[in-house]
């Protein structure tokens, strides 16, 4: 559970620049407040970010990141290989947030030689997630966590050449050196390292023209909406 909770308050600081009204430095304060209701997670207006693969036990992940409008629309293209004990596996799949809708969709699956593409995308009103988190957030107090895990600025690392602000919490506060990093630029995540397991940034290219296909479904796919709160339920009945 404490290597949970680290990476749960990672998550929470990559979040709170973006609701703190600072000036931006470059190296992970907040931006102006956008015009729409909605805030602006990044701050550039696009870009596409290339993650180095992870390999874990036989799986090979390998993202990318891409994203328009300050992260209003954003897209992450997953390719996941493996092979373990004779059974191979590859799955190259979109997962889409325009700020309405979680989307996600196997672009190809083919599992032993065998194709079994689903040309079906899942839809999930993020409405649901919106209000789950803002329950979240009056149960958990981000400050509190930061002193509890014994949060530290870390300096400056410089990923995929570019400068961004480095930052640790401890794993088990019992344990000050077993700690969790990540490193930000300009609210995006370059790289997270925690228990061994590292994800880091290659390339970034800022401002790209990021292609609109990104952040569509393809034709030919249908649409199955799905019950973010029913799931839940449903998940913590059978517990």
């Amino acid at each position: 559970m404490k290597f949970t909770a680290g990476m749960i308050l990672l998550s929470a600081l990559a979040l709170l620049p973006g609701c703190s009204g600072q000036k931006s430095d470059g190296t992970g304060s907040a931006p102006a407040a956008a015009p729409s209701s909605m805030p602006r997670p990044y701050e550039i207006k696009s870009a596409i970010v290339h993650f180095k693969p992870v390999n874990m036990m036989g799986v090979k992940i390998t993202e990318t990141l891409y994203f328009d409008d300050f992260g209003l629309k954003e897209a992450r293209e997953i390719i996941t290989e493996s092979d373990i004990m004779g059974m191979k596996n590859y799955e190259h799949k979109m997962e889409i947030r325009d700020g309405k809708y979680m989307i996600s969709y196997a672009l190809k699956s083919i599992v032993n030689g065998k194709d079994e593409t689903s040309r079906e995308a899942t839809r999930t009103d993020m409405g649901d997630m919106r209000e789950l988190a803002a329950a979240m957030g009056k149960i958990i107090d981000v400050n509190e966590m930061k002193k509890n895990m014994d949060y530290r600025e870390e300096g400056t690392e410089t990923i995929a050449g570019v400068t961004g602000r480095k930052y640790s919490v401890a794993i088990d506060k019992s344990k000050l050196d077993a700690r969790a990093f990540g490193v930000m630029y300009k609210n995006i995540v370059l790289k997270s390292e925690m228990g061994g397991v590292s994800i880091e940034a290659t390339g970034i290219e800022e401002n790209a023209a990021v292609p609109a296909d990104k952040f569509a479904v393809p034709a030919g796919y249908s649409v199955k909406d799905v019950d973010l709160a029913a799931e839940m339920k449903r998940a913590g009945e059978e517990k």
